[in-house]
């Protein structure tokens, strides 16, 4: 449910299709929006966008999902791949509960991830997310850039 200027009414997801990627972030009490991380991410397999009653939602069944540990979590910053429209300088969350990613900023996240995770249990899942997220989307991984987000600016 909104808050802000919208309070009480349903939120509705735009942009959601199958096999979007749900980069799932937080941050820790008393910490600045700087320090917000990536603790999952995931392939949608089902979602509803929602209407003015019902909330929409994502979810997966995909073999494709990924939680990273703690100590990986914090290297994965939120702001190193997101930018704001408005203030692209600043990494403010602002309202609203989700925001959403452009293909090359999330196949930047999977390739980190996809490096970070190599000697783990997953580090084949991992890479094998990145090629195919890639593959699906059409992006050509030799051809993918360093990710400019607020902290990189």
């Amino acid at each position: 449910v909104q808050n802000g200027n919208r309070k009480g009414e349903a939120m509705k997801l735009h942009q959601v299709q199958s096999d979007s990627l749900c980069v799932l972030a937080t941050r820790e009490p008393n910490t600045t929006e700087a320090d917000r991380f990536i603790f999952a991410v995931f392939l949608v397999t089902k979602f509803s966008e929602g209407d003015e009653e019902k909330e929409g939602f994502v979810s997966t069944t995909s073999e494709y999902k990924i939680k990273l540990a703690p100590e990986e979590a914090k290297r994965m910053l939120f702001w190193k791949y997101h930018a704001n429209g408005k203030d692209p300088n600043r990494p403010v969350w602002g309202q609203g509960l989700h925001r959403y990613f452009e293909d090359d900023e999330a196949a930047q996240v999977l390739r980190d991830i996809a490096d970070i995770k190599k000697g783990a249990a997953d580090e084949e899942l991992a890479e094998r997310f990145y090629q195919h997220f890639c593959k699906i989307t059409g992006i050509n991984v030799n051809a993918l850039t360093v990710p400019f987000g607020a902290l990189t600016m």
